[in-house]
């Protein structure tokens, strides 16, 4: 699979405090404050653990796999590729959009 580069430098360094997850929406609230907001059409696993560390993105077009450092993993497909994800910092200022 390959790596959304542009979003893995997003969440580098992050750590996953909490994650709320819908029928079509996932919420991932980050340590330091920031959130990030994915529009799924399928999740195929369990949500990422709570405190895992550096979760990278692997993945293109439509199907997404997020891994963490405690080897976790989040595999998703989202409603719209280039469309469908949105970090915020903790002040609630865009830092991506995909």
């Amino acid at each position: 699979m390959a790596v959304n580069n542009k979003l893995t430098h997003a969440i580098k360094d992050r750590v996953v405090q909490s994650f709320q997850l819908d029928a079509s929406e996932l919420l991932i609230s980050f340590v330091d404050g920031s959130t990030m907001t994915i529009k799924i059409a399928e999740c195929n696993s369990l949500p990422l653990h709570e405190w895992c560390q550096n979760p990278a993105d692997f993945g293109g077009s439509a199907k997404v796999l997020f891994e963490c450092d405690d080897n976790s993993t989040l595999d998703l497909t989202i409603v719209e590729p280039g469309n469908s994800v949105i970090i915020r910092d903790k002040n609630n200022q865009a830092e991506y959009f995909g």
